[in-house]
């Protein structure tokens, strides 16, 4: 029997993020969403809801909450690409100063996805019946 990774691109939504100079790898499913409420220690809603005020202004200062958004997405994406680490784990092994540049790479992702967290939802209802 063929193997899916011998006939085609088993990989086709992963992406690779630099951290110290390793890559790894990040991709955003519907796995991702607890992931992002762990790090964020609100419900996904509430995060999509600060993140998008956030992005609304245009252009902001990485404040302290700025930060914690965005190493909520990264964190997720991480996690949900096979690493294993935590919230902690990934605030202290990113230099503030390259969170905006890792942020970039993961929001391009995040924001090129298709589904929203309603959709997650009616998953959640259909898995019930």
């Amino acid at each position: 029997m063929a193997r899916l990774s011998d006939l085609v691109n088993v990989e086709i939504n992963i992406n690779k993020i630099k951290v110290q100079g390793v890559e790894l790898p990040v991709i955003f499913t519907f796995e991702s969403f607890p992931y992002v409420e762990e790090s964020y220690g609100k419900s996904y809603n509430e995060f999509e809801k600060e993140m998008n005020q956030m992005l609304e202004k245009g252009s902001f200062s990485l404040g302290e909450k700025e930060a914690k958004l965005m190493r909520s997405l990264i964190y997720a994406m991480v996690r949900s690409g096979g690493t294993e680490c935590t919230p902690l784990e990934i605030k202290n092994a990113i230099p503030l100063y390259d969170i905006p540049d890792i942020f970039r790479v993961v929001f391009d992702i995040f924001n090129g996805q298709n589904f929203q967290h309603a959709d997650m939802e009616k998953l959640k209802k259909d898995e019930k019946k």
